[in-house]
């Protein structure tokens, strides 16, 4: 009886169970960090994450919201969590969340700024914007981008998988100038199509979930593979895109996870996830040990060394002693450039807030509204247009001298030591834009996140009192959540807007012509 009133409580509450979890945990970390970390910098950042979770809860965090704009969601997700994630996270490794910090104050007031800007221009592309359809979605729902078919998903998946195992052998990254090898890269994310089978109302296909175990083969053939390119965030990509698919699916069936997950079977998650998690942190160890390789061997070579790493149990443990000293001390940005933070790669990832801390310190070194900051940026948009294009209209432009990050140019005109331009640090938007624009970036930034939301909105399409989403977005959904992580520069978002959501619509759109050509799918249908 009672197991019946928890299922009946909770039916189709997904998003209240994701509030009251949210609510536990900030408040537990808030009372742990001022009783183990007492201080006004640790409280101030305490109050960053009580304003971005309030801003998130109240007015965002609302099925509707999800189900009617999923991926713009998800990539305004990314800013949410890169604000939410460093106090927990900090707090379950036994540090304050000003662990390193040289400038707290002024990194937890504009990080709570860009949030705020963030959040307006989250709520401007949503307003207005119910179950209406653009030109633009019109002429992708014309041609295909939100029918499909399992046969079609299979094929795309076929592609993207012999495109992958083919980009194992070629040793390093691709350069530029390197035409073929650059397309077929561009399509190497198509090898995630057939997971969108798992969940067939998202995409409204027919699928017999009977053969879900040939998914799930094919899941496990997309982790071992992504194994081999020593990239951790190709590891985790099929294991999140499916959780987040899974979501969705919760989501717009309004279906309670106590429905599927028995207390029994909880535990069994529970304790696969925390094993799971070691397994992948030592994955993650072999992978950085042999990253040095990675431009001087083929990636083939570069799996079997990794694997060879793993197997070696002095060498690991060697490894992990390493991390545990390396995440223990920090430096101090005088001595240099130090992303030290979370010892979780995954939340590293997406709350290393310390990089906003480092990149906000070296803004204040060469004053805001730099103007060498400015002629970078703007070459840097230059840059986005293919060569061919800059050939036609007659811009001399060589790609090959603007192989360098924001966050090189900000550390090199801040004097950093050792090596600077080429090094590819990672910076943060509110950091990139003070020191580029000073404060007008915020309107700038303003712009640019309501343009990549609408684009975003673009993947889902209204029909008879339906709601569509669209193949391609289904399987970049991974993708979006990481688009506005912590560690980005204003350029990353320029990028998209201008060349990243086109490129990939055409290339998208030309794959799947050359799909409905093929004879025997026509025979399937």
């Amino acid at each position: 009886m009672r197991r019946y009133k928890i299922k009946k409580r909770y039916d189709g509450e997904v998003i209240p169970l994701m509030r009251k979890f949210f609510d536990i945990v900030l408040v537990i970390s808030f009372i742990g960090e001022m009783v183990f970390f007492p201080s006004s910098a640790n409280f101030v950042g305490c109050l960053m994450e009580v304003i971005v979770w309030s801003i998130f809860r109240f007015f965002f965090l609302k099925r509707q919201i999800i189900l009617e704009h999923p991926f713009s969601f998800l990539a305004f997700l990314s800013f949410f969590l890169a604000r939410y994630i460093p106090l927990p996270a900090t707090l379950l490794e036994g540090k304050p969340i000003t662990y390193g910090f040289e400038v707290p104050f002024q990194t937890f007031f504009w990080e709570t700024i860009i949030f705020i800007v963030a959040s307006m221009a989250f709520y401007a592309s949503i307003k207005g914007s119910i179950k209406q359809n653009n030109f633009l979605k019109n002429i992708m729902y014309k041609y295909h981008f939100f029918r499909t078919d399992a046969m079609t998903l299979w094929v795309m998946g076929g592609i993207g998988m012999v495109i992958k195992i083919q980009q194992l052998s070629v040793a390093g990254d691709v350069e530029f100038g390197d035409v073929d090898n650059k397309f077929l890269a561009g399509l190497v994310y198509l090898q995630y199509a057939p997971l969108i089978m798992l969940f067939p109302s998202l995409s409204h296909i027919s699928f017999d979930s009977r053969r879900n175990k040939f998914v799930w083969l094919y899941t496990a053939l997309l982790f071992i593979t992504s194994f081999a390119t020593n990239s951790r965030q190709s590891m985790i990509y099929p294991i999140l895109t499916i959780l987040l698919l899974f979501f969705l699916y919760l989501l717009k069936h309004k279906i309670s996870p106590f429905r599927l997950f028995s207390p029994a079977k909880l535990v069994a998650v529970s304790m696969m996830i925390f094993f799971g998690l070691g397994f992948l942190s030592d994955i993650s160890l072999a992978m950085l040990y042999n990253r040095s390789s990675r431009a001087e061997i083929d990636r083939a070579e570069l799996f079997e060394q990794t694997i060879q790493t793993l197997q070696n149990d002095e060498t690991m443990e060697g490894l992990r002693n390493v991390s545990l000293e390396e995440n223990a001390s920090v430096s101090s940005y005088l001595e240099g450039w130090d992303e030290t933070y979370l010892s979780n790669f995954m939340l590293n990832r997406y709350g290393n807030i310390r990089v906003s801390d480092q990149t906000l310190y070296y803004a204040e070194r060469i004053g805001f509204a730099n103007e060498k900051m400015q002629v970078s940026f703007f070459s840097k948009v230059i840059a986005v247009f293919p060569l061919p294009v800059l050939n036609f209209l007659g811009i001399p432009f060589d790609k090959n001298d603007f192989l360098y990050s924001p966050g090189d140019m900000l550390y090199t005109l801040a004097g950093g030591s050792g090596t600077t331009l080429g090094g590819f640090r990672v910076t943060s938007l509110v950091a990139d834009g003070l020191a580029t624009f000073g404060y007008w970036c915020f309107p700038l930034i303003f712009i640019l996140l309501f343009g990549a939301f609408k684009l975003l909105d673009c993947f889902v399409y209204y029909q008879d009192g339906r709601i569509i989403y669209s193949t391609l977005g289904l399987i970049n959904v991974f993708g979006f959540l990481g688009m506005f992580r912590n560690s980005i520069g204003c350029i990353v978002i320029v990028t998209y807007i201008m060349r990243g959501f086109w490129q990939q619509c055409f290339t998208f759109w030309i794959v799947v012509f050359l799909i409905h050509l093929i004879p025997f799918r026509k025979n399937n249908k």
